[in-house]
C-alpha cells in the first residue's frame, strides 16, 4: 500500500503518538495498582466490589463471633478453677470427715475445720468473677457464627454442703456434684474450643476471598510496567522518526 508523503499533516506521527499515550495510560495504570496494592486504582475501573462488600460484611460478623467465643472460653476457663479448688476443699473436708468418724477423734476440732471448709467453699461459689461479672450460676449468651447464632451457657453453683449428720456421705455427695458441674463445664469448654478453631479458620477463608477480589497481584502488574515502559520507549523512538518524515518530503523540493 502506497502512502502518501505529506507536509501540512502527519497522520503517521499522530498514529504513533496515539499509541505512545495508550502505552503511557498503561504504564500509569500499572504503577497506580503496585503502589495502592488495590486494583481498582481507579474509580471509573470496573471491579467485583459489590461482593467483597457482602464478604467485609460477613466477616465482621464472624469477628464479632470470634470475640464472643473467646469470652465464654475465658469464663469457663475461670469457673473450672473455681470447681479445682472447690474440689480440693472438699476432699480435704472428706478426708476429715472420716477422720471424724473415727473413734475417741476430736469432733469439735474437726467440726471447726469443716465450718471453715464449708465457708470456703462457699465463697468460691459466690465470688467467682470475671471482668467484675459473677460466673457460677450466671448464663452466658454466645455469639457463634456470623448469622447471629446463639448458644446458652450457664456454669453451675456449687451447692452448699448438707448436714444429714452422715458427715462422709455429706462430702461424698458434695465432691461428686462438683465433679459433675466440673464435667459439664469442661464439655461446654471443648464445645466452643472447637467452635473458636472453625470461626478463626473461617475467618481466614474470607480474608483471602475479599484478597483476591480487590488486592492487586503485584507479580502480575510488574509484568504489565514492564510491557508497558519497553512499549512506550519503543514508541517514543518510533514517535521521533515519524515525526521527521516531513523533512523528508521538504529535502525533494
Amino acid at each position: 500500500m502506497h502512502m502518501p508523503f505529506e507536509i501540512s499533516a502527519n497522520p503517521v506521527a499522530m498514529n504513533v503518538y496515539n499509541n505512545l499515550a495508550i502505552h503511557q495510560a498503561q504504564a500509569s495504570t500499572a504503577l497506580a495498582k503496585i503502589s495502592s496494592g488495590e486494583k481498582a486504582s481507579d474509580p471509573k475501573e470496573v471491579v467485583s466490589t459489590g461482593s467483597a462488600t457482602g464478604l467485609q460484611s460477613t466477616l465482621a460478623a464472624t469477628q464479632t463471633a470470634v470475640t464472643s467465643t473467646q469470652n465464654a472460653i475465658n469464663v469457663l476457663n475461670v469457673a473450672d478453677t473455681a470447681y479445682t479448688e472447690a474440689t480440693a476443699l472438699l476432699q480435704t473436708g472428706l478426708a476429715l470427715a472420716n477422720d471424724r468418724a473415727v473413734p475417741g477423734a476430736d469432733t469439735s476440732a474437726i467440726d471447726a475445720q469443716l465450718t471453715s471448709i464449708e465457708s470456703s467453699v462457699s465463697s468460691i461459689s459466690s465470688n467467682t468473677q470475671f471482668n467484675g461479672a459473677a460466673v457460677l450460676g450466671t448464663t452466658l449468651t454466645v455469639s457463634v457464627n456470623a448469622s447471629g447464632s446463639t448458644l446458652s451457657i450457664t456454669p453451675d453453683s456449687i451447692a452448699a454442703v448438707a448436714s444429714s449428720g452422715d458427715r462422709v456421705a455429706d462430702y461424698t455427695n458434695a465432691v461428686g456434684a462438683v465433679a459433675d458441674s466440673r464435667a459439664e463445664n469442661t464439655g461446654n469448654l471443648q464445645a466452643l474450643q472447637s467452635t473458636l478453631h472453625t470461626l478463626e479458620s473461617t475467618i481466614t477463608t474470607q480474608q483471602a476471598a475479599i484478597g483476591e477480589i480487590l488486592n492487586t497481584d503485584i507479580a502480575k502488574e510488574m509484568m504489565n510496567l514492564t510491557a508497558a515502559n519497553i512499549m512506550t520507549e519503543a514508541a517514543s523512538a518510533m514517535l521521533a522518526q515519524a515525526m521527521q518524515m516531513p523533512n523528508s518530503v521538504l529535502k525533494l523540493l
